[in-house]
């Protein structure tokens, strides 16, 4: 199928999966296909319409051959999907060579021959973050003083973080279309909308919730010559109420609430109590474009200087398609350069077998499942405790097989079972002495315990760890210590495509924090 619209394709950084340059090939070969060839055409070779077209005069054909790894031109007539990246080279596009079927979806026959580049990101290096650590990064820019410009990416990434910032009620979003196209185009009074403004605010830090400035494909009005330092206004929505570091205390506040808004809170005054809810507020800028063309679009220099900084939130989690052969180098490459933890996927139960006849200690998932619904939360919580105990104490490799399943991974985590700690570890460069090398950190190879890399480590906290009291029961200890030993770390297996762990995981597993890994033959 094709694309989204040139619209919606302006506001990403290359588009929408189903490209922006779909469409113009797809509309191409349609044209094409309308076309009869000349009889010279026919005599000059015996070649496919799409082959002709790929090297015709056609501007999308020249956009396509842009793209790394073009196939040969011999593979073209054999009936097969190809796939190339985009002239962004930030996604897939896929061709099938008979019918001309263009998608940016993975097609279930695709067959990969191991051969083709991964798409690059050319905003790699650009802050970003998922929607699964959304919160925790707007609080660490909120605390540095910085309000988040969200980009979305396009509209339906811009429509997901929406939904998902306004799925808490505590949340609040301010439409600043009224602000930016004025009472003709919407219908509402800027004065009108100033109060509304006002009252959103003054509701969201009662609230302690986070107000989404919504700033959609309108971009930003000008808040401090048109809004905040205008005589009429300034008193209701001044150009502090967006500086995070006037929030720290409350002081201010007073001037934009109102009679109706100081009412006491239980036994504590109505400044008292926003003295504590104010301590989780927080704003933030949302957008639906992207970090290529956000700065021009947004109008950035309408926002409060110095009081913004710009966060991608990333629809797609990280992936990348390996050979069976070549799991242990790569489980110990994601592992040590990347700190990230391993998510196989692979629909056979060949990553699963091989695993097995590793250093590792395996929670079946499915088992888990089962116990909690015929024996009881906790008796599947300390199923999951005895082998997570297990693998510490050896420096194994826990392996959480998920197979089919999609457990709610949150209802299992405890301190005292599965702590949530677990998922978190880091990269840091170490002095290259043997000592250092052999025994610190995170460990190396599922094959080989207690290794690692030269001049990185792998941090992944469990040795000497407070919460390993909580964890280790009097039986599990060593001469009275919760002992845990190096080598250990996290790998978990599903029998699902990456794109089902993106979409059905990712309330389950911290995904930002994890690497999928496809597994093919």
């Amino acid at each position: 199928g094709g694309g989204g619209s040139e619209e919606s394709f302006s506001k990403g950084i290359g588009g929408s999966k189903e490209d922006h340059i779909a469409e113009k090939v797809a509309g191409e070969v349609l044209r094409s296909a309308g076309s009869q060839p000349s009889d010279e055409e026919d005599k000059e070779s015996n070649t496919s319409l799409f082959e002709r077209w790929i090297y015709g005069t056609s501007a999308a054909a020249k956009e396509v051959l842009k793209g790394k790894k073009v196939p040969q031109v011999r593979d073209y007539a054999e009936g097969k999907w190809i796939r190339t990246l985009n002239s962004q080279g930030t996604c897939y596009l896929y061709i099938h060579t008979s019918t001309y079927q263009m998608q940016g979806t993975r097609p279930d026959d695709y067959v990969d021959d191991g051969k083709q580049e991964e798409a690059a990101d050319p905003y790699e290096n650009f802050p970003s973050c998922h929607q699964d650590n959304l919160g925790e990064e707007i609080t660490k820019l909120w605390k540095s003083g910085k309000v988040p410009l969200l980009l979305g990416g396009g509209d339906e990434g811009y429509e997901s973080v929406k939904k998902m910032l306004m799925s808490d009620s505590k949340n609040q979003l301010l439409d600043v279309a009224p602000f930016v196209k004025g009472v003709i185009a919407t219908k509402i009074k800027f004065a009108d909308h100033v109060e509304t403004a006002r009252k959103l605010a003054v509701q969201t830090m009662k609230a302690g919730g986070t107000l989404v400035v919504d700033l959609s494909t309108v971009g930003s009005p000008n808040w401090k010559e048109k809004i905040c330092q205008v005589e009429e206004y300034k008193k209701s929505f001044p150009i502090w109420v967006l500086d995070p570091n006037a929030h720290k205390e409350v002081d201010k506040h007073g001037q934009i609430f109102r009679k109706e808004d100081k009412k006491d809170v239980g036994e504590m005054d109505w400044d008292e109590a926003l003295g504590e809810s104010i301590k989780s507020f927080r704003i933030v800028y949302l957008c639906a474009f992207g970090p290529d063309n956000y700065e021009k679009n947004v109008q950035c220099e309408f926002l409060p200087q110095g009081k913004w900084s710009a966060l991608r939130v990333k629809q797609e989690f990280d992936s990348k398609s390996i050979s069976l052969k070549s799991l242990i180098d790569t489980l110990d490459s994601i592992i040590h350069e990347k700190g990230k933890i391993p998510v196989i996927s692979d629909p056979t139960e060949n990553t699963d077998t091989f695993l097995a006849f590793q250093n590792t200690n395996i929670i079946e998932m499915k088992s888990i499942i089962l116990a909690k619904s015929s024996e009881g939360l906790e008796s599947a919580q300390e199923k999951m405790r005895q082998k997570l105990v297990g693998a510490l104490k050896a420096g194994n490799t826990l392996v959480l097989r998920l197979s089919n399943s999609i457990p709610d991974l949150q209802a299992l985590k405890s301190d005292q079972h599965f702590p949530s700690v677990l998922f978190d570890c880091h990269v840091q460069e170490v002095e290259e002495e043997a000592e250092e090398q052999v025994y610190g950190g995170f460990g190396g190879k599922a094959s080989e315990a207690g290794k690692n890399r030269m001049k990185t480590k792998v941090v992944f906290d469990v040795c000497g760890k407070e919460w390993l009291n909580k964890l280790f029961h009097d039986e599990d200890k060593e001469s009275g210590m919760a002992v845990s030993r190096d080598g250990f770390k996290l790998v978990v297996t599903s029998n699902l495509t990456p794109a089902e762990i993106s979409s059905k995981l990712s309330t389950a597993l911290p995904l930002s924090k994890c690497l999928i890994l496809e597994v093919k033959d």
